[in-house]
């Protein structure tokens, strides 16, 4: 038996119905508690201004002797004369010595009353009343006197005021469960549009967004946050689906070629010694540039999911230096000459900084001239870093220059081997860490490229993700 129930609808009503059960009860009853004890303190108060009263007529009462209900035919003034005990005010007053009732006026209750013992007052119970009894000294004489008061009507009164707590508190339980029932059903729509939205979601990455909420704040938040992860996951998706199809696309001609010439190999064992080792390094080739292009298409993939690092402090200059450095062994026959710079420090991530710079200096090497120059420099000001990197080579058409940051994109005059995600890859890159790359004609009449970062660059999306970026994945 499930005693919790399952919707928020439905909890949050018999939540605040059991709340307004408890306040109004509780509060029902300490206004009770307080009219009982004003009562009582009233009656207590009665008696003693009764005992006094009788103090000073108690030589009439003794004189009087034992009257219990009051004789026909006696006035009212003759049976108020003893602390204005009246016959049917179900009150009694007795006098007693040595543990014996010696006088007594007024109405007598229906059950025994015992002799009290001590003075001070008493509470007797029986035959269905309720009696209140002060008992103190009468006098020098050594006689005490006992006031009773019939109480009955202030049980009656405590009686009603906790059955009317106890109505006003179910009414209001009632209303309060129907109330908050029809309130949360207002309350509750912007999350209902939200569940409605979200069974509306498929995989397809173009598919709809969850509804915009304005109010209540929390489900405004609440949407926002969604949307944003929806549109990470669609970004990743479509990466992936992206990767899936370019790496097809790209992957279909080394591969072929890659089996053609194991097919060669395999039908001619006796193949002549210059044309096996000429078939071993085009293998070989096309093997560099399947792991090349599977390296890069892995780095785009990571970048457009914001599978990146933390943010960690780079020293430019030395990954500068130390990138130039691994690049004249790539490429003995080139020139890099790297000018001099201060030392400049950034937060970003290393490895995509490295992954671009690295691409940069090969797309140089590879598309100037075979025994070119390449010069770097590293500039900064108070809010820019500047990385350029210019060859000696042909160049880039200026109406090309756009489109050649794009993927698998090779231009007009490059006869060198690549798969035309080198740009692509530093266009990534610099995006990431919020900066811009531009392409231009450099002083020598080859091409110049520009990476500008800011110098304080705002946290990215997938900030804290894992990435292990491969450095010299250039292509």
């Amino acid at each position: 038996m499930r005693l919790v129930p399952r919707g928020l609808r439905a909890r949050i009503t018999v939540a605040v119905a059991l709340l307004v059960t408890v306040v109004v009860a509780l509060a029902g009853l300490v206004i009770i508690a307080r009219i009982d004890h004003r009562d009582r303190a009233d009656v207590d108060r009665q008696l003693a201004a009764r005992a006094e009263k009788v103090q000073e007529d108690a030589d009439k009462l003794l004189e009087q002797g034992d009257h219990a209900g009051g004789d026909e035919g006696q006035s009212d003034q003759d049976q108020d004369e003893y602390g204005g005990l009246l016959t049917g005010s179900q009150s009694l007053v007795r006098v007693l010595s040595d543990g014996q009732v010696v006088a007594q006026r007024g109405e007598t209750p229906p059950f025994p009353l015992p002799v009290p013992e001590r003075d001070g007052y008493s509470t007797l119970q029986g035959d269905g009343q309720t009696w209140r009894s002060l008992t103190g000294p009468l006098g020098t004489s050594g006689d005490r006197v006992e006031l009773l008061q019939d109480i009955e009507p202030i049980e009656r009164r405590l009686s009603d005021n906790i059955a009317l707590v106890a109505a006003v508190t179910l009414l209001a339980a009632a209303v309060t469960a129907i109330g908050t029932w029809l309130i949360t059903r207002l309350l509750l729509h912007p999350l209902q549009r939200l569940r409605t939205g979200a069974l509306a979601i498929s995989a397809d990455v173009t598919g709809p967004a969850l509804p915009a909420v304005d109010r209540p704040r929390e489900v405004a938040d609440l949407s926002h946050a969604l949307n944003a992860m929806l549109d990470q996951l669609r970004t990743s998706m479509e990466a992936t689906r992206r990767f899936t199809a370019d790496a097809g696309h790209e992957l279909r001609t080394p591969l072929t070629t890659l089996g053609m010439t194991l097919e060669t190999l395999q039908r001619n064992p006796d193949l002549p010694e210059a044309r096996r080792i000429r078939a071993l390094e085009a293998m070989r080739t096309e093997h560099r540039r399947i792991t090349a292009l599977l390296t890069g298409l892995q780095s785009l993939a990571r970048g457009d999911a914001h599978a990146l690092p933390g943010r960690t402090p780079v020293d430019l200059t030395a990954l500068l230096a130390e990138a130039v450095q691994h690049a004249s062994r790539r490429h003995p026959a080139v020139t890099y000459r790297l000018g001099p710079a201060d030392a400049v420090t950034m937060r970003g991530w290393p490895a995509g900084l490295r992954l671009a710079v690295d691409n940069l200096l090969d797309n140089a090497a590879l598309h100037g001239r075979t025994d070119g120059n390449v010069d770097i420099r590293l500039s900064h000001d108070s809010t820019t870093i500047r990385i350029t990197i210019s060859d000696d080579g042909p160049g880039i058409p200026p109406d090309q220059r756009q489109a050649m940051k794009e993927r698998f994109t090779r231009g007009s005059r490059t006869h060198a081997p690549g798969s035309g995600l080198g740009l692509a890859l530093v266009e990534q890159q610099a995006q990431l860490h919020h900066g811009t790359l531009h392409l231009g004609p450099s002083p020598d009449g080859g091409l110049q490229a520009t990476v500008s970062l800011p110098s304080a660059p705002e946290a990215g999306p997938g900030a804290d993700a894992d990435s292990d970026t491969d450095t010299d994945a250039s292509v």
